[in-house]
């Protein structure tokens, strides 16, 4: 049921913790706040009966590095009376091509590490700061699914990055119980 079933969870933290919560960015993967991740973490744990570790592993991990290339990343515009960027980050692949909007490098990491390459990525740019950043022309004949790592390495080195293999200890997340929740 779990690689079947999805979830939409809609929750409001307690008044008396909203004053620790000091960024609402999020994307499809990721939440960066440390306090929100903490309570949907609690509140996975509570609904699911969810039991996990974390383990150290060594091994095949992919760097994310600035390439030899001038950045072609744009620091994103934050909008006109707005104290910071639009709250929602994203990657995606449409029109046969790549672009990312509001996205900090640690969650692009975590995006080639989910959906692209099925392995850890490392952040290693030393870049902060939210980017955007738009391919320069269409892949001459796109994937819209299976293995777009080839087309996906090719837009980073459009925008002044690069993924490299290689040997590292990461950190991996293990369920080791779940249980379907009950209806609300």
């Amino acid at each position: 049921w779990m690689s079947s079933e999805q979830y939409a969870v809609t929750a409001q933290p307690p008044e008396a913790l909203r004053s620790q919560i000091h960024s609402i960015r999020y994307t499809l993967f990721n939440i960066d706040d440390p306090m929100l991740r903490r309570m949907l973490q609690s509140l996975l744990v509570d609904r699911f009966h969810l039991k996990f570790h974390q383990d150290s592993k060594t091994g095949e991990v992919y760097l994310l590095e600035r390439n030899a290339k001038p950045l072609a990343l744009h620091a994103a515009k934050i909008p006109a009376g707005a104290s910071e960027s639009v709250p929602f980050g994203s990657i995606g692949f449409a029109g046969g091509k790549w672009s990312l909007f509001d996205t900090t490098m640690p969650q692009l990491a975590r995006y080639a590490s989910s959906f692209i390459l099925h392995a850890p990525v490392v952040d290693r740019t030393e870049l902060t700061g939210v980017f955007d950043f738009r391919g320069a022309q269409p892949d001459l004949e796109p994937q819209y699914s299976g293995d777009q790592s080839t087309s996906f390495k090719a837009f980073l080195a459009q925008s002044g990055l690069k993924l490299e293999r290689s040997k590292g200890e990461f950190q991996t997340f293990v369920i080791d119980e779940a249980t379907r929740p009950s209806e609300n």
